[in-house]
């Protein structure tokens, strides 16, 4: 019984850098339509997805406790800093199953100034499939998700402000 225990706990540590390596800006293939959802802010107001309509979003499922979200957040926000303005709208939706306060003494910790939900009960996070944090999805003013990311990423990088710019010129 001991063995199976600690080849599995083996397999989970060689598994971890894996899990938490940076993933590179996948094209998304075909139309993937990004789904509409409701959860709430961090004030406990509800709020809609779908009031992104006609905007570029770069979303962001992550969570307090995730190493590799706190290490992306700085190039989040420095994107959402130089495009807010030219119709770029960064979204970050926790997953933490904390209370809001906990997320938002977080965000005001890293000096986040774009929107930030609280998905507490994950309902979103499967509804898109994750299968962990961060995991982003910058999607087209057409409402289609063009690209993806697993993992962390430097958000305000040469190839990802490439992309932002291409989805914004295809908005106008």
């Amino acid at each position: 019984m001991k063995y199976p225990v600690r080849a599995l706990l083996a397999l989970f540590v060689l598994l971890i850098p894996v899990m938490a390596a940076a993933g590179p800006l996948k094209p998304v293939k075909g139309s993937m339509p990004a789904s509409d959802f409701v959860t709430k802010d961090l004030a406990g107001r509800t709020v809609r997805f779908n009031t992104f309509q006609g905007k570029v979003v770069l979303l962001n499922f992550w969570a307090t406790w995730c190493s590799t979200c706190r290490k992306e957040m700085p190039s989040m926000e420095a994107l959402h800093q130089a495009y807010q303005n030219k119709g770029l709208v960064v979204l970050a939706v926790s997953q933490d199953q904390v209370s809001a306060s906990v997320v938002q003494a977080y965000v005001d910790e890293m000096k986040m100034s774009f929107p930030v939900w609280h998905d507490r009960d994950g309902l979103v996070g499967r509804q898109y499939g994750i299968p962990g944090v961060p995991m982003s999805y910058l999607i087209g003013a057409d409402g289609r998700v063009a690209y993806r990311v697993t993992g962390d990423y430097d958000w305000f990088g040469t190839e990802a402000r490439a992309a932002v710019e291409s989805l914004l010129a295809a908005q106008k």
